[in-house]
């Protein structure tokens, strides 16, 4: 993930976070610790951002489960640029099943054979490719107005409702830096931890919101992507 995606990708959720909270929230550009100096009415606060996930942790690669989607992804969108290049035309992917090389591997030529071009916009279809004796792939396709391609395989998953030790996690690990983000923007620092359910190694959901240590910070947010957002402390 590039520095400008990551930085795109994080006001995206706090606008969100925001719009949420029903609160106008005007979020300053290309600033670091903390994320954002946010404008509300008259009142200026500092918004750390941290992401928290399901499954196995490493110290030092993070989520095990969003390391395998994110290498997933990418090899998507290898697909998507390499059928854009002969037909070039905007199509929704959603691929399911056994997502080895030697299956992805019919995935282009069996879209261009189908020929998108001759084919309305919202026309769907299934594909299914011979793998042989491996275990199958299905490509479900849309014409569509711009392309999105997927694994349905990282987005279908279990759903974590205990996440209150991952947000506690996140809240200690930014603590450290409070006095940074302080000196930098004032007291008035804030932490908004989100989880994206659109994929698995995101489904953190909170069942019972129970007390929560802030570490100093004023208010702690948690965004449930695309749910809703739950407020810990005292909002000033």
């Amino acid at each position: 993930m590039t520095q400008q995606f990551k930085k795109k990708r994080e006001r995206f959720f706090a606008g969100l976070a925001g719009n949420l909270l029903h609160m106008t929230w005007n979020l300053d550009p290309d600033r670091e610790a903390p994320d954002f100096l946010v404008t509300e009415g008259t009142h200026q606060f500092g918004l750390e951002l941290s992401e928290i996930f399901t499954g196995r942790q490493s110290p030092r690669s993070g989520s095990a489960m969003k390391t395998t989607e994110s290498n997933m992804a990418r090899t998507v969108d290898a697909l998507r640029s390499e059928y854009e290049a002969i037909a070039n035309i905007p199509l929704r992917v959603h691929l399911v099943g056994n997502m080895c090389a030697e299956n992805l591997a019919l995935v282009v030529p069996a879209l261009v054979a189908e020929d998108f071009a001759s084919k309305p916009v919202a026309h769907r279809v299934k594909l299914v490719p011979n793998t042989g004796l491996r275990a199958g792939l299905s490509i479900h396709v849309t014409n569509a107005l711009r392309p999105e391609w997927f694994s349905g395989n990282d987005r279908v998953g279990w759903v974590d409702h205990d996440p209150m030790p991952r947000i506690a996690a996140a809240v200690a690990e930014k603590s450290k830096k409070l006095l940074q983000y302080q000196q930098a923007v004032g007291t008035d620092i804030r932490l908004l931890v989100f989880a994206d359910q659109i994929y698995n190694s995101g489904k953190l959901r909170l069942r019972e919101r129970i007390p929560l240590n802030l570490q100093g910070f004023q208010a702690v947010y948690f965004l449930s992507y695309p749910e809703k957002v739950v407020v810990f402390g005292n909002d000033p």
